[in-house]
């Protein structure tokens, strides 16, 4: 039985035995701290005894809040691992107690629970958690956090003990200068000194209490950063893996058979295999690079790289080069209205933004189909549009159009990994501007782009001129 428990608060007579021996031989090493576990799911309690006890840990286990109130104010640990949805008492109220009690109120609390939404973090730091671990959770962590708070609480006590040296020298000093009254002097370097370290100590305390400031707010940020990091790697393991089996099949397949039957293939045969192999490989190559822009957009931050461009001829050639990838299968179309084709954009955003919709545009629609292409030029900005003879998209898959990883539900067997219209969207908000969709099912597929005209870059219109060559 765990030291300051009741025969009532014994989970497993069995495993406290063990869990016992295994207390009693890591304390020959002497154990690292005193932690208290609560947690109302037994399972869980002698997952992490032995694996704290492991460690080095003298551990101790309640199943309940009540018990774990009693125990802490029977044996203060040094640590408490507290789980939240408990019943009669949740873990938020426990701590609120632990923290109200002058006896208890200075143990670190780390709340272990499923609950993962941000304001059960927010609430579990109000109540005056020091921690929170989101359930299933890695015994490494674990023993990070623990370790981590167990260094600060240890922190702060040296500078208890150190702030109550300063007062005891203080006392001292103060004493030694009513002896000495007569040594006037002596008197004044002596309280020269002493102020000299009084200041020198609270600048190393509120330097200390700074230090633990940022580090919590560092901590809770890396929080935020981690689930946000971890939700992204998990939609592309699981895209990936699901897009990349086609092309890959593809290319295994066409190279099996150029390695074994090529002498019994016709050139054309041969021809046909390599470009399978080809058409996949260039899938494979977008696919990579569409994921690696939207890491880089959303967790990096991207920014706009101005330069001079003609925009009037950069559409076309794009437009060409959709042509040539099309292979006559489809008739494109570009036309332009207006004369402000020249000024300052960020090439490598307006050709995500154009490739990717005329890339859509020929993916959806039929062998035959028309695509227009139209480009507005104003004094304001420019409007782009693209308009194909399409699949069109439901109506209930336009609320999410925009949105990493999603696709229309009529797409079928369609190649895609939902990842296109995001990145257009992201570019279209670097840029200030608006992107809309008409679209009906069957009909076809309109997107309107309106970009501003940036301008930060030129001074006034003499330098706009000069840089034309006017």
């Amino acid at each position: 039985m765990g030291r300051g428990f009741l025969p009532t608060q014994i989970i497993d007579y069995g495993w406290d035995i063990q869990c016992k021996n295994l207390m009693n031989s890591n304390r020959v090493q002497s154990t690292k701290a005193d932690i208290l576990i609560v947690d109302d799911t037994p399972e869980n309690l002698r997952l992490l005894s032995v694996m704290l006890i492991e460690q080095g840990y003298e551990v101790r286990r309640v199943i309940s809040g009540k018990l774990a109130l009693d125990a802490a104010q029977v044996k203060p640990p040094d640590l408490i691992l507290l789980d939240i949805m408990m019943p009669e008492i949740n873990g938020y109220e426990v701590c609120q107690r632990l923290k109200a009690n002058e006896q208890t109120r200075e143990i670190p609390v780390i709340f272990l629970s499923v609950l993962d939404e941000a304001l059960d973090k927010v609430k579990a730091f109000a109540v005056g958690g020091t921690d929170y671990i989101t359930k299933p959770f890695q015994i490494e962590e674990v023993v990070a956090r623990i370790e981590h708070q167990l260094t600060i609480q240890k922190l702060q006590k040296q500078l208890q003990e150190q702030n109550q040296q300063l007062q005891r020298e203080i006392r001292i000093g103060k004493a030694a200068m009513i002896r000495c009254q007569q040594a006037e002097i002596a008197q004044q370097k002596l309280n020269q000194e002493l102020e000299a370290r009084v200041e020198e100590r609270t600048t190393e305390l509120q330097q200390a209490n700074e230090d633990l400031l940022k580090l919590q707010t560092e901590l809770r940020y890396s929080l935020a950063q981690e689930k946000e990091l971890n939700e992204f790697k998990s939609r592309i393991i699981s895209t990936i893996s699901h897009e990349y089996r086609t092309p890959l099949t593809t290319i295994a397949t066409s190279v099996g058979i150029l390695e074994r039957y090529r002498h019994k293939l016709s050139k054309q045969k041969q021809l046909v295999h390599f470009q399978r192999i080809h058409s996949s490989l260039k899938h494979l190559t977008s696919l990579v690079n569409d994921v690696l822009f939207l890491n880089k957009a959303e967790l990096e931050k991207a920014k706009l790289n101005l330069t001079h461009l003609d925009l009037i001829a950069f559409c076309s050639e794009l437009v060409e080069e959709q042509k040539l990838i099309a292979s006559n299968r489809h008739t494109i179309k570009f036309t332009y209205k207006g004369d402000y084709s020249w000024n300052i954009w960020d090439e490598s955003k307006l050709r995500q933004i154009l490739t990717n919709l005329l890339s859509n545009a020929i993916k959806y629609s039929p062998e035959g189909g028309v695509i227009n292409v139209k480009l507005i030029c104003q004094e304001q900005g420019i409007t782009l549009e693209i308009k194909d003879q399409g699949i069109g998209i439901p109506v209930e898959s336009q609320a999410r159009l925009f949105e990493s990883f999603h696709r229309g539900s009529n797409v079928g067997s369609i190649q895609g990994i939902g990842l296109g219209l995001s990145i257009v969207k992201k570019c279209v908000e670097l840029y200030g501007g608006q992107i809309t969709c008409h679209s009906e099912v069957g009909v076809g597929t309109m997107f309107r782009v309106t970009l501003p005209l940036a301008r930060a870059e030129i001074q006034d219109v003499d330098n706009l001129n000069y840089a034309r060559g006017e």
